[in-house]
């Protein structure tokens, strides 16, 4: 996000060399409701849930050596960027309309009466190639092999129509293209479940993937499974008991925060005076700083007693629920106060990558009870420690956030550990939205809302793998 360079800025440093983000970006101070966009709104979502009652929502090559030029402008635009991004939490877009917000006939699909599935777009092998958004800012396309003894296809982008190289082509017999499969059944999974929610209970689900590890609960490590692409994992299946960690190396936390940081400049609009072009205009990243501690407490047994009823449906039996309190690390200020209840997940195994990943929906209930039937949890089999706090970078674009986090809790022995992670949360407004087109026989994108959310898994965790 770029600022005017004629306004004078409130903030003004340097970044070091080899320094990552969390060096070198001061956190943000939402010190005004203008200004705030932050995600404290997002936490308004959630509706207040008293002990007695559910309350209701409130509603080219020019020849001159290019690495010296993008060298000599590179700090300058990261100054600029993330200048102009502490101002503001997040940045408007004023780009092409996200594919979330398209109709169908403006994203080139067919409508839901292809059950799902894509309409194949015909063109002729004399039409023009369609260049992607973001094709004057891609790397050259690094030849590798996947480990198979097969060039890798990450990251290509062929200029060329499959009619211009194929002559008479159409991707199926009947022209259709049929759903991927992992991407399908989220999509029913999710279809399933709201059908099945109120409104109300709509208004605090969030929906978020994380990145880590699925372990072998009889072997410990990794799991090993004998396939050789990303899978869904059977949880109930008796042969293969696994738990999932969220989790990664400080390493693999740096080098995605670089990769994070690099993204977020490119899908900025270049500051004015730069020599360097920017072709095509993009759907830019915005970012956030935060510096939270979560302190958890358990709900007595009479607190557990007088919550609603329809609560209870939801919490499992074998964990005992807790209220997790937000406040700003920083000024101490109390942010949120909610039972996070999980309603399902759904775990991939990805094994040509350094990472698995978990879907998880949740439902996120503010609590408004007396903090009295509140009693601070202590530590127990998982080994979270009742107080984390969280230094969390937030990258987001259209309907996706990534949330680059550093966890610093304290052990049993006082000692303390810390912890990195990686979320992409998707925006539960725009899955509300598509899922009610198609119920309706509408228009929709949902595929596209539901693949650019995997999408998003993939390149985090794929980036790892390839450096």
């Amino acid at each position: 996000m770029l600022r005017n360079p004629s306004i004078p800025s409130p903030i003004s440093y340097e970044p070091k060399a080899n320094s990552s983000i969390h060096d070198m970006l001061i956190p943000h101070a939402w010190s005004s409701p203008q200004q705030t966009m932050s995600m404290s709104q997002d936490r308004e979502r959630s509706i207040s849930v008293s002990p007695k009652t559910p309350a209701k929502r409130k509603t080219g090559d020019s020849r001159v050596d290019q690495g010296n030029l993008e060298e000599q402008h590179s700090t300058k635009r990261l100054k600029l960027s993330v200048d102009g991004m502490l101002s503001k939490p997040w940045k408007q877009f004023r780009g092409k309309v996200p594919i979330f917000a398209q109709s169908a006939r403006q994203a080139g699909r067919g409508g839901p009466s292809n059950n799902g599935r894509r309409k194949a777009i015909r063109t002729s092998p004399s039409a023009p190639s369609q260049q992607p958004q973001n094709a004057a800012l891609l790397p050259p396309v690094k030849q590798e092999t996947n480990g198979h003894g097969m060039a890798s296809m990450d990251g290509i982008r062929s200029a060329p129509g499959p009619t211009e190289l194929l002559g008479s082509w159409e991707p199926t017999i009947t022209n259709i293209i049929p759903s991927e499969e992992l991407t399908r059944a989220i999509m029913d999974q999710l279809i399933a479940r709201f059908r099945s929610m109120t409104d109300e209970i709509l208004d605090m689900v969030e929906i978020e993937a994380k990145i880590g590890l699925l372990e072998d609960k009889a072997v410990g490590g990794r799991v090993r499974i004998p396939v050789e692409t990303e899978c869904i994992v059977n949880r109930n299946s008796p042969n293969l008991q696994t738990r999932f960690v969220s989790s990664m190396t400080e390493t693999q936390h740096s080098l995605l925060n670089k990769f994070l940081n690099k993204a977020l400049l490119e899908s900025n609009p270049l500051p004015p005076d730069t020599p360097l072009k920017q072709e095509k205009s993009r759907v830019p990243l915005a970012y956030a700083h935060f510096y939270e501690t979560d302190t958890f407490y358990d709900l007595s047994p009479n607190a557990l007693n007088i919550l609603p009823a329809w609560i209870h449906g939801y919490l499992d039996r074998r964990f005992q629920p807790k209220v997790r309190i937000s406040t700003d690390t920083r000024t101490g200020k109390e942010l949120a106060k909610i039972i996070k209840v999980r309603v399902f997940d759904i775990e991939v195994y990805s094994p040509r990558t350094p990472f698995d990943w978990r879907v998880s929906v949740s439902l996120e209930i503010k609590w408004d009870g007396n903090v009295k039937d509140l009693v601070k949890s202590t530590e127990g089999k998982d080994r979270r420690s009742p107080e984390r706090k969280k230094n969390r970078l937030s990258y987001k674009h259209g309907p996706y956030q990534l949330d680059l986090t550093q966890v610093h809790t304290l052990s049993a022995n006082s000692a303390s550990e810390k912890e990195h992670e990686l979320e992409i949360e998707l925006s539960t407004a725009a899955v509300r939205e598509q899922i009610h087109r198609v119920l309706n026989q509408q228009p929709n994108a949902y595929e596209d809302l539901i693949k650019g959310f995997i999408d998003n898994v993939r390149t985090v965790a794929r980036y790892c793998k390839d450096h």
